[in-house]
């Protein structure tokens, strides 16, 4: 009775694994796990977040000094206060007014991704790992399946022929479970998804239609900042000062000298930007089916409970199917031998 009760737990834990990767939906959120990882995995690198750095100290170095040097500098030239300045440009280009005027948002946005991005690094690094950095997120689910399938034929196989082979399926069931206890561990399950939940916790506002949408409308604010001001603005500025632009450029260069290197660097800033943006929009998706592991109100680290409980089941049915019964009996062998034992000790010597 005892192996019977045993194999239903081995049945019950492998019909488990099987269906609820199945019902979790595991083949297309793993799926999307290593689209994800693959879009992002050059976001993560070390030359990635070390230019991300660099082009974001440099923007606001172009900023910080265009607004509290060049701009005051400027309006003493035209005449005008620096507040009729920005004013008239703009009135006048109103994709440098419109850039302007979001800068004390946009700009704190950015340096707050750019920060996540290096903070984020080891989190990310350790939730592409899952299940191992040679293996893709894919082969959770088959994993699942696999284990869901052994554990079924190890249960029916010990219900239908327990007579014959119950012991050997035991100590297979109790072998199984303990193996995936134990790789869980070695491969560190528990510490990578809770890299996952770090990760997704850092950057679930960014992936939302909304943030994504945000995102870009500062980028391309910026954008059109950046280019009405080199290509219409500055000219303009040069004709009112009584310039060449070449003049005004030369001038800037002296004595602004971060925002003339703002001006050069900023069309490879922005078309790194750029990429970087345009791969948040495109893995809203993937990033929303990765969030939703094991679902979308449960926080990831519970993939570690749902491998290693049914795990735990197999090796404590297993264990017990094997050692009660051998304890029992053990147990009826000592009690048989007992009396004999006790008359010899009784009998009188002759």
């Amino acid at each position: 009775m005892l192996r019977k009760v045993s194999f239903g737990l081995v049945l019950v834990a492998g019909v488990f694994w099987l269906v609820s990767t199945l019902v979790l939906g595991y083949p297309s959120k793993t799926q999307a796990v290593d689209h994800l990882t693959s879009s992002l995995r050059p976001a993560f690198t070390n030359a990635s977040l070390a230019q991300d750095h660099s082009d974001i100290t440099t923007v606001n170095q172009f900023v910080k000094q265009f607004e509290t040097r060049a701009v005051p500098a400027l309006s003493k030239d035209l005449h005008v206060t620096p507040t009729q300045l920005v004013t008239q440009l703009g009135t006048k280009y109103p994709k440098v007014g419109r850039g302007i005027a979001q800068l004390p948002t946009s700009l704190p946005y950015f340096d707050h991704l750019v920060a996540g991005l290096q903070a984020q690094q080891k989190n990310f690094d350790q939730a592409a790992a899952i299940p191992t950095k040679s293996l893709p997120a894919t082969t959770v689910n088959w994993l699942f399946v696999a284990l869901g399938v052994i554990g079924i034929a190890i249960g029916l196989g010990g219900l239908v022929f327990g007579r014959r082979a119950g012991g050997v399926l035991l100590g297979l069931a109790a072998a199984v479970g303990v193996v995936v206890i134990a790789v869980s561990l070695i491969i560190s399950v528990p510490a990578k998804t809770q890299a996952v939940d770090n990760l997704t916790n850092a950057f679930r506002p960014v992936f939302t239609a909304q943030g994504a949408a945000e995102t870009r409308t500062y980028l391309d604010n910026f954008q059109g900042l950046y280019q009405q001001l080199s290509t219409e603005a500055l000219p303009g500025l040069a004709t009112a000062l009584k310039v060449t632009p070449a003049q005004l450029d030369a001038s800037l260069g002296q004595q602004f000298p971060a925002v003339a290197a703002g001006l050069k660097a900023m069309p490879g800033i922005l078309s790194r930007f750029d990429v970087l943006v345009t791969k948040i929009q495109q893995n809203l998706g993937n990033f929303h089916q990765a969030d939703s592991i094991p679902t979308a109100t449960t926080p990831a680290t519970l993939l570690q409970a749902q491998l290693v409980v049914p795990a735990g089941v197999l090796a404590l049915a297993g264990g017990a199917g094997l050692a009660v019964p051998l304890v029992a009996a053990r147990g009826r062998s000592r009690r048989s031998v007992a009396p004999g034992a006790g008359q010899d000790r009784m009998r009188p010597a002759m």
